[in-house]
């Protein structure tokens, strides 16, 4: 497995099926001036549940700052879809174990063999990553507050 990714790495190149049909390939799709992936464990955990339903809350917010959503887990099927009528963002589905080992993120525990470790990533437009969170349990998680209040701070920067 590859090493957890962090920041000022590339994100690795992949294809991601999206939920209803097209796929989508990475980093290219994230065109966004600042980019958000959200990898999480399944549509069965309800932390991942929960965090996606914030970022939508958080849509008009995101949009303002140029900001780009996409969320993937090894759901497929009613399952993947379930997860995506939640949100108006898009939702991939079928994400494999050799790409989250590409990023460092395939996780399997007795109960749930195959799943992606919950990872999420901020990106520049060029898919170059300022800033990962790996967890390894149901705390740990970027919020949409705090990354607006991260990405007003990286503006003032500039």
């Amino acid at each position: 497995m590859a090493e957890k990714l962090g920041p000022g790495d590339a994100f690795p190149s992949m294809t991601l099926q999206i939920v209803g049909g097209g796929s989508v390939n990475l980093p290219d799709y994230m065109d966004g001036r600042y980019n958000i992936l959200l990898f999480y464990r399944g549509h069965w955990w309800p932390y991942c549940r929960r965090q996606l339903v914030a970022f939508e809350k958080y849509k008009a917010e995101l949009a303002e700052k140029d900001v780009k959503l996409l969320a993937a887990s090894v759901d497929t099927g009613d399952k993947a879809k379930e997860v995506s009528d939640e949100v108006s963002y898009d939702i991939a589905e079928g994400f494999t174990r050799e790409q989250a080992e590409q990023m460092g993120a395939w996780y399997g525990d007795a109960r749930h063999p195959e799943m992606v470790q919950p990872s999420e990533f901020l990106m520049k437009g060029d898919g170059t990553i300022m800033m990962s969170s790996y967890s390894s349990g149901p705390l740990g998680r970027i919020n949409p507050e705090d990354v607006i209040k991260l990405i007003n701070f990286l503006e003032t920067l500039n």
